[in-house]
């Protein structure tokens, strides 16, 4: 579905960040407005009318108060109204005319002598005499000054402590309407590489917008992954069932062609033998891998003897080849009884151990180490030439085989992955590293399954 302009996430995100931006220097511009209204004007002081009443009651002498004169002490004439008309009836201190005029102006209304406190003085009045009014300013005492220090502070704090907040309020909106989004697409992701093919993004394909666009391609994404993965699986199970039945015949043919007395005698019938049944390994193989891929393969937990197991398979394999009978060594110490797959164990340990007789010629070693009551780990251990660091990820991928042209009679990439999968299963996981002293150590890491507990959780009612 195409994104139409008005559903666009770029504008959406430009309109928020104007908003933003806005609001912002919406609340400087007000709270500014707000600290710099003029203070509220105060009664005039007893002590002050005390002092100025003298100098304001003689006719002669208020008549002659100008704007700007000294009248006693620091008191200077800050404005006036003369009975005359025309312009010169109203005079103002140019300085203060200029940058207080509104506040002069407002005072020589006043009904009765005041006091206002301005960045620059104190301004006291009016003072009435007939139809005369005169204003009169004083500079700030130390106190004054002081208190209007801190009041300014106060004021700056709170502009700034308001701006942050506000800001910080718009920018985790901002953060919950974009960011959340974006992590669960993350996680969506995260699911589609674990195989999943039911995302939890709630309500994030209804959206109208690229992030919406992209939920639902997710989805989409993902159900054909899984259709696709489905398909792959199904196909490999369908062939490899298939392949069986002629290859059982094309057994019996050759077993049937060949002279009991002299099996060696015709060399293209026992190298046919041979490639049937390494082909018929690797159908067993595939057919495994399908099993446990398409979790049909479930496990069958009893009390098993991890040192007597892997002493077994030692042993099979020296039944089956002598020369592998002497390579395969079983280290002592650290092995113990748990409750596990008896046969998927056995699987896991096999395909490491025939992994390592392939690919090296020397001794394989097999131990097992407890870490905790929770945890023990299998270790095979060869002394080959170990593995490109780049390519350790890649062994437990099907099919891969590292460097093939070093290797003309190695398998075909099945044996670590089916490993991997099985130990899945067992509820474990496998990794590889290159030992510090040589050679390729694969771990298998298994929980620890008491026999106490095994027994109870068979004898509970399913």
């Amino acid at each position: 579905m195409q994104i139409r302009w008005y559903h666009s996430l770029t504008l959406r995100l430009l309109l928020l960040f104007w908003a933003l931006l806005f609001a912002v220097a919406s609340s400087g511009f007000l709270l500014a407005i707000w600290y710099a209204q003029p203070e509220t004007a105060k009664p005039l002081s007893e002590d002050v009318r005390e002092t100025l009443s003298p100098l304001l009651t003689d006719q002669i002498t208020f008549s002659s108060l100008t704007p700007g004169r000294l009248l006693a002490g620091n008191y200077r004439v800050a404005a006036a109204v003369t009975p005359e008309e025309g312009p010169s009836r109203l005079q103002l201190e140019p300085n203060l005319a200029n940058t207080h005029r509104r506040e002069l102006m407002r005072q020589l209304d006043a009904e009765q002598p005041e006091q206002l406190r301005m960045p620059n003085g104190m301004l006291l009045g009016p003072f009435v005499l007939g139809e005369q009014r005169i204003l009169l300013i004083r500079p700030l005492t130390d106190d004054e000054r002081q208190q209007q220090i801190i009041s300014q502070k106060q004021s700056d704090k709170a502009q700034t402590m308001t701006l942050l907040f506000g800001s910080l309020l718009i920018a985790v909106l901002l953060g919950f309407w974009l960011v959340l989004p974006l992590k669960r697409l993350i996680g969506a992701t995260r699911e589609i590489a674990a195989g999943a093919d039911h995302l939890h993004l709630k309500r994030l394909p209804r959206r109208t917008d690229e992030l919406g666009e992209l939920a639902r391609a997710l989805e989409t994404a993902a159900h054909d992954l899984k259709v696709s993965r489905d398909a792959q699986r199904r196909l490999l199970s369908d062939v490899s069932h298939e392949l069986r039945s002629p290859l059982a015949r094309m057994q019996v043919a050759l077993m049937l062609s060949q002279d009991e007395d002299n099996l060696d005698a015709n060399p293209h019938l026992v190298q046919m033998s041979r490639d049937v049944d390494r082909l018929g390994t690797i159908i067993e193989r595939i057919l495994s891998l399908s099993r446990l891929e398409n979790g049909l393969v479930k496990m069958n937990p009893q009390p098993v003897d991890t040192h007597a197991l892997a002493n077994t398979l030692a042993a099979d394999l020296a039944y089956a080849d002598a020369r592998h009978g002497e390579r395969v060594i079983v280290m002592d110490g650290g092995w113990l009884v748990t409750g596990t797959d008896e046969e998927l164990l056995r699987l896991v340990m096999e395909n490491l151990v025939r992994n390592a007789l392939q690919y090296t010629a020397g001794i394989i070693e097999l131990s097992c180490e407890r870490h905790d009551d929770a945890n023990f780990t299998i270790i095979v251990r060869d002394h080959g030439d170990g593995v490109p660091e780049d390519q350790l990820v890649q062994l437990f991928e099907p099919f891969f085989r590292g460097d093939p042209s070093r290797h003309h009679k190695a398998g075909v990439g099945l044996g670590m992955a089916l490993s991997l999968r099985a130990a899945n299963v067992l509820g474990g996981s496998v990794t590889a590293r290159n030992h510090p002293e040589g050679g390729l150590e694969v771990s298998i890491h298994l929980p620890v399954v008491a026999i106490d507990t095994l027994q109870q959780e068979q004898q509970e009612p399913a």
